[in-house]
């Protein structure tokens, strides 16, 4: 009988087997079958070219909805939901951990970021650049208006309604008088559809109960990274919050009266039809969506600016707003050089310099793209036609229609003229030597061209490029992106004393500030980007007190309090006491994982002004010094063992069980190379998968917190009047965070110039 069961236990098992079998070759055959219908759908689309149009035309931009909702607009422009998919410091975050999971992550970040963008089908790795215009508004007005279902924890996986604009839109209803504009379609001259003549607006409202509720905000402010460790909590949070209990909503401190507090809503008019108020007693739902995150984005390019539209988003890169471009004052310093420059230039074209100067500028950039494009064929198109274009201008410095002889005897008033404005700087060394070098250079220039075989490498490139575009398999793409390299290596050859001689006259330019890119180079163009900056820089400035309001709102300082009578030579205990005085949730909110930070400063003022002690001071790179500081581990500054820090902090599990802090939710520890899948543990009930946690020090609704401290002996070498300076400090990113991530140093900066100060003040006592 033992044998006989054993046998059928066997048996069983490889009945089992084969339907195991059967089960994964089924699933195999549809993965693929379903890749071919894809690539082929995919393919039909590139055949097609009403598809695209067609597909973005069904997800409307927030400036076409900006046309009656002027107030709505301009709120939403600056929020931290218009930024969702702009902000540079998201796309460093999210590449960095896409590469360090090996892929794994997937889609999951871009989910929420860009939503439309990624229900259009938009690659995860496109720049801004690539992207449809409504993918750039991030969480855009129809990412929450055109949804009809009932989403919750569901990490961002949700769906948008396709329509175009007269599409109907979802929202509360509550006191909506839409039909009544129905009936006045021709007196307020608008449109439902595209047989009528008027302003485009959509054709119904249709009540959608939850959109007013906190559940609606949980399916991107709930989620759970795919091993299971949770990023955002401040569902979770709420849900165990007094302001749950008592019915207060999401809605009603974050789009509120006043920033931070459930105090009822302003009354405002939904929208402005040709000039006409309508609803003007309406409840008006503040779409800033307070909050203490803050921008740090080219201000040419957020927030949001219709007149902005009229450059691209690579142009605007390109403005260096911080040297003061377009303003009168740097435009009247600059106005000398540029027009002696103008003569220069107009020469130096002639030769054909300039052409390959910036041809291989821009061509080194397409090129460079292309080679991180390789595999991916249908990535290929946007630098294969900058290097298309880049290849148009070196062709066009062929054939020079200005001899080198007569450039040199041309550039001589132009250089008289530079010399004498270049005198009139106060600190004009580096000027005049940049001025003699390009002289130097002149005298020995000799043409742009040295040799034979430009035309022909020119040609060959142009071919290689076209037969790149069309390969289809990525190894061939790979061999014929070896020979353009070579190709093109043996032009720039060619073209060297061109180059050379230019890059001479683009050091004096840059050495004066007016080394303007081509796309820059007229200065009404410069004037009115710097209207677009001015602007957007009053919207950025009123957004600051919007977000010093909620964080003034929902905490407050106490203190300090003494343990011991101050006294000279002898040590001070004291403390503060922190209090989240919002209801809702924790103090940080249970946002963005580890990234947003909240600490205390503190600093002792002897009685002759002097700073004798500190805590909460930060390293040159702008981290306090906690073991993540590079200036602790560089000895700039010392650790500093007092620090109030509220920042939630990742943990990862070393392999022999210690924990240390880590940037980000994945371990190296046990694996150097990970691919994050769905933990087999039960996450949902232990918060978190093996080897990765996130530890929370922030403090709940209406809790508190002391922040002890002991204030060396040292401190107080004489008699009288001492002063303790307070304040908490906001900030959207770590420093150190934002370096392992590869963010720019103009991003770091930006990063530390708008952070906040909460409650900062200052109490005298008597040192005896």
């Amino acid at each position: 009988m033992k044998g006989e069961s054993k046998i059928m236990h066997l048996n069983d098992i490889s009945k089992i087997s084969r339907n195991y079998i059967a089960i994964v070759a089924a699933a195999l055959v549809f993965v693929f079958a379903s890749s071919a219908w894809y690539e082929a759908s995919a393919e039909e689309a590139k055949k097609d070219p009403h598809v695209d149009i067609f597909s973005e035309d069904n997800y409307p931009s927030a400036s076409q909805c900006a046309v009656c909702h002027q107030k709505i607009y301009r709120e939403w422009a600056s929020s931290n939901h218009a930024y969702a998919s702009i902000s540079p410091m998201f796309h460093k975050f999210e590449q960095a951990i896409y590469d360090l999971t090996q892929g794994t992550i997937g889609s999951f970040c871009v989910r929420c970021h860009q939503q439309v963008g990624t229900q259009r089908n938009e690659p995860r790795e496109a720049p801004l650049w690539e992207r449809s215009q409504v993918a750039r508004e991030g969480i855009t007005c129809i990412t929450c208006h055109r949804v009809d279902e009932e989403f919750f924890k569901v990490n961002g996986e949700r769906n948008i309604i396709a329509g175009d604009i007269h599409a109907a839109v979802y929202n509360s209803k509550s006191g909506s008088v839409f039909e009544d504009i129905l009936k006045r379609k021709d007196e307020l001259k608008i449109a439902t559809d595209d047989t009528e003549r008027g302003a485009k607006i959509h054709g119904d409202v249709v009540e959608f109960p939850q959109i007013s509720k906190s559940e609606f905000c949980v399916s991107c402010h709930q989620v759970a990274v795919n091993l299971g460790i949770k990023l955002e909590v401040v569902w979770d949070q709420y849900r165990a919050s007094p302001a749950a209990k008592a019915g207060v909503t999401c809605q009603a401190c974050h789009m509120g009266k006043v920033p931070g507090v459930n105090s009822g809503y302003e009354k405002a008019p939904v929208a402005v039809v040709a000039g006409e108020e309508i609803n003007p007693d309406r409840d008006h739902h503040n779409h800033a969506f307070y909050g203490p995150g803050y921008p740090i984005a080219h201000p040419g390019i957020f927030p949001h600016n219709p007149d902005a539209e009229n450059w691209s988003i690579r142009e605007w890169l390109k403005f260096d707003w911080r040297a003061g471009w377009g303003t009168e004052e740097f435009e009247e310093k600059a106005e000398p050089f540029i027009e002696a420059f103008e003569g220069v230039d107009e020469l130096v074209e002639g030769t054909g310099a300039i052409a390959v100067f910036r041809g291989f500028e821009a061509l080194d950039v397409a090129t460079k793209t292309l080679s991180k494009r390789l595999a991916y064929k249908n990535r290929l198109e946007t630098p294969l036609k900058d290097a298309g274009e880049a290849l148009e201008a070196i062709g066009e410095a062929l054939e020079p229609e200005t001899e080198t002889a007569e450039m040199r005897e041309g550039l001589e008033e132009h250089f008289e003229a530079l010399g004498e404005a270049v005198d009139e700087l106060e600190d004009k060394e580096k000027a005049s030597n940049a001025l003699a070098a390009l002289k130097s250079a002149t005298k020995a220039f000799k043409g742009t061209w040295s040799g034979d075989g430009a035309e022909n490498a020119h040609e060959k490139i142009t071919e290689l490029l076209a037969k790149l575009g069309k390969e289809e398999d990525a190894g061939d793409r790979e061999d014929i992106f070896e020979e353009i390299t070579t190709v093109k290596e043996g032009l720039r050859k060619l073209a060297s004393q061109g180059i050379a001689f230019y890059a001479k006259v683009a050091a004096l330019k840059t050495v004066l500030d007016v080394n303007f890119p081509p796309d820059w180079s007229d200065p009404d163009d410069r004037e009115e980007a710097r209207a677009v900056v001015e602007a957007n820089t009053e919207e950025l400035e009123y957004k600051k007190t919007m977000r010093e309001q909620v964080m003034n709102n929902g905490g407050k300082i106490d203190g300090p309090f003494f343990d011991n009578d101050p006294k000279v030579g002898e040590a001070l205990s004291l403390k503060y006491v922190v209090t989240n005085i919002n209801n809702g949730h924790n103090l940080p909110s249970g946002s963005l994982g580890a990234q947003p930070e909240i600490w205390m400063n503190v600093a002792l003022i002897d009685p002759d002004g002097k700073n004798v002690w500190e805590s909460g001071y930060v390293d040159s790179y702008g981290d306090f010094a906690d073991v993540h500081s590079i200036g602790l581990a560089k000895g700039e500054v010392e650790f500093d063992d007092q620090l109030f820090n509220l920042q939630s902090k990742f943990l990862t599990t070393n392999i022999k069980g210690t924990d240390r802090e880590m940037y980000l939710p994945v371990n190296f520890d046990v694996d150097q190379r990970p691919f994050l899948r769905a933990a087999p543990q039960p996450t949902t009930v232990i918060n978190h998968p093996p080897g990765a946690r996130m530890e929370a020090r922030s403090i709940p609704p209406l809790g508190s917190k002391d922040a002890k401290y002991k204030i060396p002996a040292k401190a107080f070498q004489k008699k009288g009047k001492y002063r303790l300076a307070v304040r908490m400090r906001s900030r959207a990113e770590p420093i150190y965070f934002m370096k392992f991530v590869g963010a720019t140093e103009e991003m770091i900066q930006t990063m530390n110039e708008w952070m906040v100060d909460i409650h900062p003040y200052t109490v005298e006592f008597e040192v005896k």
